[in-house]
C-alpha cells in the first residue's frame, strides 16, 4: 500500500531540481528582457542625441554662412562708399573751378554798372579767392599723388639694391685682395695658387692668415677664385709674371708665356680624329684647361717642354703572339680585355688566327685621349620569334621548321663614341621600325624520348632505348677526365671514319670552326639530354635537322684542339657530363 502510494508521488529531489531550473530560466530571461532594455534604450538615446548635434550643427554653418555674408556685404558697400567718396573728393576742386568762374562773371558784371573802382575791388577779391581755391587743389592732388611717388621712389631703391650683395671682403698682408661670397672660396684660391708652385723658390708673406670683414657691394665687384689666386701670387713678393698654366684633370704640369703654340697643338690633335660630318663632336677624355693668370717665373717652362710633355705616351703597345690551341674567346680571357675590343683592335681575327701571329691587344696610349661622339643612322635587323606547334607525333627534341621566320627592319639613330679611333661605347637615341618581323613556325615533338639506361659496361648496339657506339670501329684513347678539364671519351681512328648519331634528336649545334671543339655537332634527345661529337673533318647534317640513331652526322678528323684523329664524345643530362664508357661501353662491338 505505501509503495503504491509513493509511486505516485515525485520525489522531492526532483521538485527542488526542477524548481531550481525554473529559478535560472526565469533569471536568464529577465537579464536578457534587462540587457534589451538597456540596448533600446541606449540606442534610443544615441539616435536622439546624434539629431540634435546635427541640427545644432545645422544651425551653426546657416549662421557662419548668413554672418559672412553679412560681412562681405558690409565690406563691399563699405568699399563702394570710400570709392564714391574719394571720386567726390577728388573732382571737387573741378566743380569748385567751375562755380568760381560763373561766380566771377556775374559778379564783374554787377561790379561794372558801379564803376571802374569797384570793378578793380572785385577783380582784387576774385584773385585772392582763386589763390587760396589752388593752394586748396594742390593739396587735394597731393594727398592723391604722394603715394604714387613713394612707391615710386621704394622700387627705385628695391631696384638699385637689387644689384647690391653681402660679400667678404678679404685683407691678406695688409692688403684688400678682393671680394668672395664664402670663406671656400678663399681655400679654393689658395689650391689654385698651391698648384701654380712646382719649385721650391716661393717664399709665403709674413701675414698668411686672412682676415674677413662683411660688406655690401655690387654684384661686379665680386671677385673669382682666380683673381684671388693671382693676387696670393702677388702679395708673396717673389717674382711673377703674366702665363697660361697648362691643367690637365685639375693637374698642374707648368705655364708658358705664350700660349699660341700650345692651342695651336691641342686643336691639331683633335683636328686629327675630326671628318667634318654633321653632328661630330670631338673633344679630350681628360679635362684639358689653359689657364690665364699671375705665375711664378719658377712654373714657367719652355714651349718645346710642354709640347713634349702633350705628345708624350704613358703607355706602349701591348701584343700576344698565338700558341697552339688559342682561339680568339680563349685569348680574350688569358689577356683579360673585352672580347669586342679584341675584334676591334684585330679585324680579322675569327676568320684567320695562325700559330705565331702577333696579336693586338692595346694600342699605345698617349698622355692625351681623343674622344670623337657621331650622331650615326643606320639600318638593323630585328630578330624574329618562333611559334611552337607542338605534335605527339614526334618524340621529345624533335623540331622542324613549318615557314621560315623573316627579319625586321628598323631605322637605328645612336649616339657612337670612338676613343683613339677605336668604339668604346653606342647609345640609341631613337629608332623606328620599318619592316615588322614575321615569326617562323617550329614543329616541337612531345613524345617521350628515348630512356637513359642504367650503367652496366655493356655495349648496346640497338636502338632498345639506350646509346650506341658513334664511330664506325676505333678505340678508348682517353675517357673522362682523362686530363683536368677533359669532358668527354676521346674515340681514336682513322681520318674520314663514319661517325652517326648514338640516339634519335634534334641537331641544336652543326658549327664549322677551328678552335676548342673545331668542327663540331650537339644533338638534343630531349628531357634535357644531349650528346656532343667533336673535332670532325667534315659535318653531314646541319642545325635543325632531325637524325636517327645511327644516322651519319659527320667524319673523324683532328680540327680544333686536338693532336690526332679522334671522335671527342660527350652524354649531357640535366647541365652534368656523364661517362659514356656506362652507357656505350669501352670498345667498338661492330654492328
Amino acid at each position: 500500500m505505501e509503495s503504491s502510494q509513493n509511486a505516485g508521488k515525485k520525489p522531492l529531489g526532483q521538485k527542488r531540481r526542477k524548481s531550481e531550473s525554473f529559478s535560472v530560466q526565469g533569471l536568464a530571461q529577465e537579464a536578457a528582457r534587462q540587457s534589451y532594455r538597456f540596448c533600446y534604450y541606449t540606442g534610443v538615446q544615441l539616435i536622439r542625441s546624434v539629431r540634435r548635434y546635427k541640427k545644432r550643427l545645422s544651425r551653426f554653418v546657416v549662421r557662419t554662412r548668413l554672418s559672412l555674408q553679412l560681412k562681405l556685404k558690409k565690406r563691399a558697400t563699405l568699399i563702394g562708399r570710400k570709392f564714391r567718396f574719394a571720386v567726390n573728393d577728388a573732382m571737387r576742386p573741378y566743380r569748385q573751378l567751375q562755380r568760381l568762374r560763373q561766380n566771377q562773371e556775374e559778379r564783374l558784371m554787377l561790379a561794372q554798372d558801379l564803376g571802374p573802382k569797384a570793378v578793380r575791388e572785385e577783380k582784387s577779391k576774385i584773385w585772392k579767392e582763386s589763390l587760396r581755391l589752388v593752394f586748396r587743389v594742390l593739396g587735394t592732388v597731393f594727398n592723391y599723388v604722394a603715394p604714387v611717388v613713394s612707391l615710386i621712389i621704394l622700387v627705385t631703391l628695391i631696384h638699385q639694391n637689387i644689384n647690391l650683395q653681402f660679400a667678404l671682403e678679404v685683407e691678406y698682408n695688409d692688403k684688400i685682395i678682393g671680394y668672395i661670397e664664402k670663406e671656400s672660396d678663399f681655400d679654393e684660391s689658395e689650391k689654385i695658387m698651391q698648384s701654380r708652385i712646382v719649385y721650391e723658390e716661393y717664399q709665403p708673406p709674413l701675414d698668411t692668415v686672412p682676415k674677413y670683414t662683411l660688406k655690401i657691394i655690387n654684384e661686379e665687384t665680386l671677385s673669382t677664385v682666380n683673381e684671388i689666386a693671382d693676387e696670393l701670387i702677388a702679395a708673396s713678393g717673389n717674382e711673377i709674371t703674366e702665363a697660361s698654366g697648362l691643367y690637365v684633370d685639375g693637374v698642374f704640369y707648368g705655364a708658358v708665356e705664350n700660349a699660341a703654340p700650345i692651342r695651336s697643338l691641342l686643336d691639331g690633335m683633335l683636328d686629327q680624329y675630326r671628318t667634318g660630318i654633321e653632328n661630330e663632336r670631338v673633344d679630350f677624355v681628360q679635362d684639358v684647361q689653359l689657364s690665364e693668370g699671375l705665375y711664378l717665373l719658377s712654373s714657367i717652362i719652355e714651349t718645346e717642354e710642354m709640347e713634349a710633355i702633350l705628345t708624350s705616351e704613358v703607355e706602349g703597345e701591348v701584343t700576344y703572339t698565338v700558341v697552339e690551341g688559342d682561339a680568339p674567346t680563349l685569348i680574350s680571357q688569358k689577356m683579360d680585355i673585352p672580347y669586342s675590343q679584341l675584334k676591334a683592335l684585330n679585324p680579322g681575327i675569327e676568320e684567320s688566327l695562325l700559330v705565331g701571329q702577333e696579336v693586338l691587344i692595346s694600342n699605345q696610349v698617349n698622355f692625351l685621349t681623343v674622344k670623337r661622339t657621331v650622331t650615326e643612322v643606320y639600318e638593323e635587323d630585328i630578330p624574329f620569334g618562333t611559334e611552337e606547334v607542338v605534335d605527339a607525333n614526334y618524340a621529345k627534341g624533335y623540331q622542324a621548321v613549318r615557314s621560315s621566320g623573316v627579319l625586321g627592319k628598323r631605322l637605328v639613330t645612336a649616339d657612337v663614341v670612338y676613343v683613339n679611333g677605336l668604339e668604346q661605347d653606342r647609345t640609341e637615341v631613337d629608332s623606328v621600325v620599318l619592316q615588322e618581323p614575321v615569326d617562323q613556325v617550329v614543329t616541337v615533338g612531345t613524345a617521350e624520348p628515348i630512356q637513359v639506361l642504367s650503367s652496366s659496361g655493356g655495349n648496346y648496339t640497338s636502338s632498345s632505348g639506350g646509346f650506341i657506339w658513334p664511330v664506325d670501329g676505333g678505340y678508348v684513347s682517353c675517357g673522362l677526365n682523362g686530363y683536368w678539364g677533359h669532358t668527354g671519351m676521346d674515340i681514336a681512328a682513322n681520318m674520314g671514319t663514319v661517325i652517326r648519331a648514338a640516339a634519335s634528336g634534334t641537331v641544336v649545334k652543326a658549327v664549322r670552326q677551328y678552335y676548342a671543339y673545331g668542327i663540331h655537332v650537339k644533338i638534343s634527345h630531349g628531357n634535357g639530354i644531349y650528346t656532343l661529337y667533336a673535332h670532325m673533318s667534315q659535318l653531314a647534317v646541319s642545325y635543325g635537322d632531325y637524325v636517327q640513331q645511327g644516322q651519319i652526322i659527320g667524319y673523324v678528323g683532328m680540327t680544333g684542339n686536338a693532336s690526332g684523329n679522334h671522335c671527342h664524345f660527350e652524354i649531357i643530362i640535366n647541365g652534368r657530363f656523364m661517362d659514356p664508357a656506362k652507357y656505350i661501353g669501352t670498345y667498338y662491338p661492330g654492328r
